[in-house]
């Protein structure tokens, strides 16, 4: 019933929508081209755009004939399919990704557990509404939000503790989720914004800035995402600050709690992180987050004595343009848990090369790898022997006819030594090749 009643939610969002000039307002934390104003919700990228994003215009919510309300969206929908030819079942053991309670169904899913949760045929991926009012305290201080909403088989990757599910202490990790099966509901973002002159300031549910990929469909060049998503938080909870030092770098700081909201006052982090542009050309940023999160209550961690854990993750970015229709872009996170009689560090290489042939046409390559460390007895992640090392490569391309319709077709094969539990198949087998194809419309 809860899946039927977000489905029509959805649909008559969507429809809702559709009767709106929309602004191109991406959800993205930050962006490596600020060409005229620190309008940060734009995301992108004039010296790569197909179509030329005039991040100066109206269109994106930043010059001043643009008004400051805002309301747009876009939709998913494909397929993907493995060599190994399974069948959906959702029966299986779920494995920790980050945070305690979210989780993904062992036996899901054609990318290891990452995107595309259907093994076989078409599936709804994104069903994504953004809604808000964008600030600019150049002249003073300005207050707005935005408020995202989405549906669809991604949806559960940014399903936050405390908001989409009531993990609680002393629940089961599923009880309360919005969802389940293929299709899941999220309040993607929800969050106050603040600025004055140099200073911006959110507080509520975001993204989370970490690794190269982001949840929002309209942001990836590719249709799956890298291994990274499996380490690093996506959404965070919580506030933090940016300040603009000068033209070329800003510097953030706040406290925030890693893909939860609210669920109990002792998980606190630090975030603290710097974007750095020393060129019209090149982007770097670094961000990390340290802290200590609880596990559930529930009978299994009660007797091991499993109570807090230590963690730190931190994540490297640069993209940088190498030709006009050339880009790199390189990120290396790593992540730690320290808890009793059980330690985990891994780490994630990724490096993406787009090359952008003409303004309909965009082929890229995706390769790299995740690196599982020692881990003790392997409570904390069950995914892999200790020192499993994780490759992965993509071929892609867009096709963009038009300024609302982009095509991404996608080829991908993953390798990995020592896998359990039948991360790829019920044989346990050491590689997968997956593939297939989804449109992206944006209204």
């Amino acid at each position: 019933m809860k899946q039927k009643i977000f489905g029509c939610l959805g649909v008559a969002a969507i429809t809702f929508a559709l009767q709106f000039t929309p602004a191109d307002v991406q959800a993205r934390f930050f962006s490596p081209c600020d060409p005229c104003n620190p309008c940060d919700q734009v995301t992108c990228d004039p010296c790569a755009d197909a179509w030329g994003c005039d991040p100066c215009g109206a269109v994106n919510g930043c010059g001043p004939k643009a008004g400051k309300w805002f309301l747009g969206g876009h939709l998913e929908a494909g397929f993907f399919a493995n060599g190994h030819g399974r069948t959906a079942k959702y029966d299986g053991p779920a494995y920790l990704h980050f945070v305690p309670g979210r989780t993904y169904g062992m036996d899901t899913g054609n990318t290891a557990l990452l995107q595309n949760t259907r093994l076989t045929g078409g599936q709804l991926n994104q069903i994504y509404l953004s809604m808000g009012r964008s600030v600019d305290g150049r002249r003073g201080l300005d207050i707005g939000g935005t408020v995202d909403l989405t549906f669809g088989s991604d949806a559960y990757i940014v399903q936050a503790r405390g908001v989409e599910f009531g993990a609680g202490h002393g629940g089961d990790v599923h009880e309360g989720r919005w969802g389940k099966g293929d299709y899941f509901s999220a309040v993607a973002q929800a969050y106050l914004e603040l600025e004055y002159r140099r200073l911006n300031v959110k507080a509520g549910k975001f993204y989370a800035p970490f690794g190269m990929d982001s949840y929002k469909s309209t942001d990836n060049f590719f249709y799956s995402w890298s291994p990274t998503m499996y380490i690093a938080p996506t959404t965070a909870g919580g506030i933090y600050g940016t300040y603009k030092v000068n033209d070329r770098l800003s510097v953030l700081g706040g406290w925030i709690q890693p893909d939860q909201f609210g669920e109990t006052s002792d998980d606190n982090a630090f975030f603290g992180g710097v974007v750095w542009n020393p060129g019209k050309r090149v982007s770097v940023s670094y961000m990390i987050a340290a802290g200590k999160n609880s596990y559930d209550r529930n009978e299994l961690n009660v007797q091991l004595g499993i109570d807090k854990f230590e963690y730190c993750v931190h994540s490297f970015t640069t993209s940088v343009q190498l030709s006009k229709r050339l880009k790199y872009n390189l990120n290396w996170t790593h992540f730690s848990v320290d808890v009793p009689n059980n330690n985990m560090h891994s780490y994630a290489l990724m490096n993406e090369i787009i090359y952008q042939r003409s303004a309909r046409w965009a082929f890229g390559t995706r390769f790299g790898l995740l690196k599982f460390g020692e881990y003790g007895s392997g409570l904390v992640l069950n995914a892999a022997d200790p020192d499993t090392e994780w490759y992965t490569v993509s071929l892609g391309a867009n096709w963009t006819p038009n300024k609302w319709l982009t095509v991404k077709p996608e080829v991908r094969y993953d390798w990995m030594a020592n896998p359990k539990a039948g991360l790829f198949n019920e044989q346990n087998n050491t590689y997968q090749v997956s593939g297939g194809m989804s449109a992206v419309v944006k209204f």
